[in-house]
């Protein structure tokens, strides 16, 4: 069967399978198995490629990484980490507008799986006080949670984007990191715009400073380490729930409560699903690779001469929007494009990867399958049209400025 047909094939599998919202990680087994068979493969073969999608030492290091980030979460949410950070923010920022902002990124760096519902009351009692129409607080809540996506390397999608394409995740956080802050002060002036702003009782102190700086602690531990010092990813996180563990212990019975905290923090939030996702994801790209669909795929649009950078502007817009999962699109893409960017200096293709990546998460934040839409949508009792038309200019800036530092950076 010609290539186009079992690839086609492939996505639709995993298409219905996001829409009918089945596990990303079944789904992708699915359609790895439908590409396999669609393409002739013999059983020895897909045997083979399904023993090495699991086994792998990228497979291995993301599903570690996965699970210590769902141990993480669970640990600053059950030891009151998350809630005193958020009290801390509340005493010490004046501005409600401020705090409107802060709240979805202060609890999107958790990166759980639909967490915009978690701030999404919080967006909507200080969007009240400024008397922002429910449409402008869904809007905010799903922008300022995502924003930092682009570039945060606790961002799950954002580890497989740096396995897939060699791309160390400090080069992803740095080249997104301008892009990142246009599209927070961007979002701040349009969405708050017409409003004025509200003033809050704070009532600053060194030592709430402080309460809030240890709450999130691991957190910023875990961005210096990979960052700043690149250590391997899962070390780093390891090394975050070590510190989230001992954070706000009692001055009393010490080994008793890390000995509790070990049996009720950290078995409680390892989730198995989320492994099966990254094993499906990684079982999918070694089909696409044994097929030589991308070989094919490469010849064609290459054939085409459509220049690259069309291609990674639109098309990874597309997949992120229609499968509103982007380790999926990811995962799809990557493969997909990394052999047709430029491979001219290692700064040029570290700069065409992260486009690439930025394009992905942009049609993802707007989608209507990706569950924080969905939930941010339920929530405010609002259209899709209503939550889609203030996102779009944030987005059309964001990649217009992705795309004005990929073109720069192309040139060294």
């Amino acid at each position: 069967m010609p290539w186009y047909f079992s690839l086609t094939a492939s996505v639709i599998v995993i298409l219905i399978g996001v829409y009918k919202k089945l596990n990303i990680g079944l789904i992708m087994l699915l359609g790895a198995l439908t590409l396999g068979l669609l393409s002739g493969l013999p059983f020895t073969t897909m045997t083979k490629v399904f023993f090495n999608g699991f086994l792998n030492n990228i497979t291995v290091m993301l599903v570690v990484s996965i699970i210590l980030l769902g141990v993480l979460g669970n640990i600053l949410k059950e030891t009151g980490a998350l809630e005193e950070a958020v009290k801390n923010l509340q005493n010490l920022v004046a501005d409600i507008r401020l705090i409107s902002v802060a709240m979805p990124a202060l609890i999107g760096m958790l990166t759980v799986p639909g967490g915009a519902i978690l701030s999404a009351p919080l967006c909507a009692e200080a969007g009240s006080k400024l008397n922002l129409p429910p449409h402008r607080q869904a809007a905010i809540n799903i922008w300022f949670r995502h924003v930092l996506y682009f570039m945060l390397p606790l961002f799950p999608s954002l580890i497989l984007a740096s396995q897939i394409s060699g791309v160390p995740i400090s080069h992803f956080v740095l080249i997104n990191l301008p892009l990142t802050m246009i599209g927070m002060i961007s979002g701040f002036y349009l969405l708050f715009r017409g409003y004025k702003s509200s003033k809050n009782s704070s009532n600053f102190s060194w030592f709430r400073l402080w309460n809030l700086t240890r709450s999130i602690l691991p957190l910023i531990f875990i961005m210096l380490l990979v960052v700043i010092f690149e250590l391997y990813f899962p070390l780093a996180i390891a090394a975050g729930v070590i510190l989230a563990l001992l954070n706000y212990l009692p001055a009393e019975n010490i080994l008793a409560t890390v000995i509790k905290r070990f049996k009720t923090l950290i078995i409680p939030g390892i989730k198995l699903p989320v492994a099966l996702v990254i094993i499906g994801i990684m079982v999918y790209k070694e089909m696409l690779e044994e097929t030589a669909v991308l070989i094919d795929m490469t010849n064609l649009v290459l054939g085409l001469s459509i220049p690259v950078l069309v291609l990674i502007i639109f098309i990874p817009f597309l997949v992120g929007m229609l499968t509103g999962d982007n380790s999926a699109s990811v995962a799809v893409i990557f493969p997909m494009f990394i052999p047709l960017l430029p491979v001219g200096s290692a700064l040029a293709f570290s700069a065409y990867t992260a486009y690439l990546y930025v394009s992905s998460t942009a049609g993802h934040i707007i989608s209507p399958a990706h569950p924080c839409f969905a939930l941010t949508k339920e929530y405010f009792k609002e259209e899709i049209r209503g939550l889609v038309i203030p996102l779009l200019p944030l987005l059309l800036i964001v990649m217009i400025t992705g795309l004005g530092i990929t073109l720069l950076l192309s040139c060294f």
